[in-house]
């Protein structure tokens, strides 16, 4: 089971949003995200499914670095990398997080992680990422996950 804690989300009156940032020339697209369960129940098992565009055979490796901010008592707290989990680059990501990364066109990736950690000092908070995807040969992504609600247990 993955454990990159990444992708987590805030929610505002239960609803996160996801964008695409950089340009529409990106070779990976986000068309889509579920979260379950939302809110997020830390620690514990959470699924993100991503519908996403890749418009060409992406080529390994797929470096993909996270930069994950918890708002915490109204300030945004970085989430450190522990081992794979949190603010982490990762070598070749769909090495680790999938197998279907290099055809085109639509694909649904199922991604389980496992969050170990709690939120500091409350019991709840958001959580807002900035993924980013670049590939042996230049092909890039750009994808910011905003407002999904976490909780503490």
């Amino acid at each position: 089971m993955l454990s990159i804690q990444s992708i987590v989300l805030v929610a505002v009156q239960g609803q996160f949003t996801f964008k695409n940032c950089g340009t529409a020339n990106h070779h990976i697209q986000l068309k889509g995200l579920k979260i379950s369960p939302h809110p997020v129940l830390l620690p514990g098992l959470c699924t993100f499914e991503l519908l996403v565009n890749v418009s060409h055979d992406i080529i390994h490796p797929l470096q993909t670095k996270f930069d994950i901010k918890a708002k915490v008592l109204g300030f945004e707290v970085p989430i450190q990398c522990e081992g794979t989990s949190g603010s982490c680059t990762h070598a070749d990501w769909c090495g680790t997080a999938c197998t279907t990364c290099e055809c085109p066109g639509e694909q649904t990736l199922t991604i389980p992680l496992e969050f170990k950690q709690t939120l500091p000092l409350v019991s709840s908070g958001t959580v807002n990422s900035k993924i980013e995807y670049l590939s042996a040969t230049g092909q890039t992504g750009c994808i910011e996950v905003s407002n999904v609600q976490v909780r503490n247990k």
